[in-house]
C-alpha cells in the first residue's frame, strides 16, 4: 500500500459489544459522539433487538452483524476473542485509518493532544503505522517462567515464534489501537487473522485472562494469557526486529493517554438518542 495523507474527518471508530457490555459501550459511544462526528462502525456479537434500535438513533453509525456462522464454532466462545483479529482484517479493506476500541475506551482532551497525535503520525515512520502497540502497558509476557514451566503463552509461540531474549524485554501493550493502511500493517492484520482462526493459537487449552502476580511481577509467569493482545504483540515486535527498526520505549512514549483511558465498568442506562444535527 502507498500511504495515504491522513484526513481527520475521514478516521473510523470500530467497535464492538455483545448485549451483556451493552452499558458500557452505550457510555463508549456517548463519549465518542461527544467529541467526533467521525463514522462509527459497531459490530453486534449478540445484541437485543432493543439495543440495535438504540444504536439507530445514533448519528452516522453503522451496525453490523459478526456473521460468527462464517468461521469455526470456536469463534463464537467471546471469551477466547477470536472474533477481534476478524474485525481488524474486515475493516481493514475498507478503510485507510481508523481506530479499534472496546467498550470500555473513553476520549478526552482531544485538543490539543489528539489533533497532536494525528498531525505527528505521518513522521514517525513505519514502525508506527501499525501504531497502537504503545497504548496502555501491560505486565511483561514471558515464554517461560524461571522453573522452565510451559506458560499457556507458550503454546501460542508453537505458531508464532519469537527471539526468546526480545520477549522477556518487552512490555505487551494493549488492545486500543490506531491502524493506517500500509504494507507493514496488513501484514500484521494477515498473521493475526490467521492465528484467530486456528484455536490452539488464540486461545490455548486451559487459557484464563486473570494474572495472579508475585513478588517478582516481571521475572514470574502469571499463569494468564492475553489472547489477541498477545499475538498482536508477537506479530508486530517480530515483525519490527526482521525489518530492522530499533525498539522504543513504549512505557515512556505514550501520546494516547494523554486523550484516552480505560475505564471498566463504566456503565450508562439512559437510553441513546444522539440524532443528526
Amino acid at each position: 500500500y502507498e500511504y495515504i495523507f491522513l484526513q481527520v474527518s475521514k478516521v473510523v471508530f470500530v467497535t464492538y459489544s455483545s448485549s451483556n457490555h451493552f452499558s458500557e459501550a452505550r457510555k463508549g459511544i456517548k463519549s465518542m459522539r461527544t467529541l467526533f462526528q467521525n463514522k462509527i462502525v459497531f459490530y453486534d456479537l449478540g445484541l437485543w433487538d432493543s439495543q440495535v434500535e438504540e444504536l439507530a438513533k445514533v448519528c452516522n453509525l453503522e451496525v453490523r452483524k459478526f456473521e460468527f456462522e462464517r468461521f469455526p464454532d470456536f469463534v463464537s466462545e467471546l471469551r477466547g476473542y477470536n472474533f477481534k483479529p476478524i474485525i481488524m482484517a474486515e475493516v481493514f479493506r475498507e478503510f485507510e485509518h481508523f481506530w479499534i476500541i472496546d467498550a470500555s475506551i473513553r476520549f478526552f482532551d482531544i485538543d490539543p493532544f489528539l489533533y497532536e497525535f494525528y498531525a505527528n503520525f505521518p513522521n514517525c515512520g513505519s514502525h508506527c503505522l501499525f501504531n497502537g502497540f504503545y497504548l496502555n502497558v501491560h505486565p511483561r509476557f514471558k515464554l517461560v517462567s524461571k522453573d522452565k514451566t510451559i506458560t499457556f503463552l507458550a503454546e501460542m509461540y508453537n505458531y508464532l515464534p519469537m527471539n526468546f531474549t526480545l520477549a522477556k524485554s518487552l512490555e505487551m501493550l494493549s488492545a486500543t489501537m490506531f491502524i493506517a493502511r500500509s504494507n507493514f500493517s496488513r501484514e500484521a492484520v494477515k498473521w493475526n487473522v490467521l492465528c484467530a482462526l486456528t484455536s490452539d493459537c488464540m486461545a490455548p487449552r486451559e487459557s484464563r485472562v486473570y494474572c495472579s502476580f508475585d513478588k517478582d511481577r516481571n521475572g514470574k509467569y502469571a499463569n494468564c494469557h492475553r489472547y489477541d493482545q498477545s499475538s498482536i504483540n508477537i506479530i508486530v515486535s517480530s515483525l519490527l526486529e526482521r525489518d530492522g527498526w530499533k525498539r522504543r520505549d513504549r512505557v515512556n512514549d505514550d501520546p494516547v493517554a494523554n486523550f484516552s483511558s480505560v475505564e471498566r465498568e463504566d456503565r450508562d442506562e439512559i437510553p441513546l438518542s444522539i440524532p443528526c444535527q
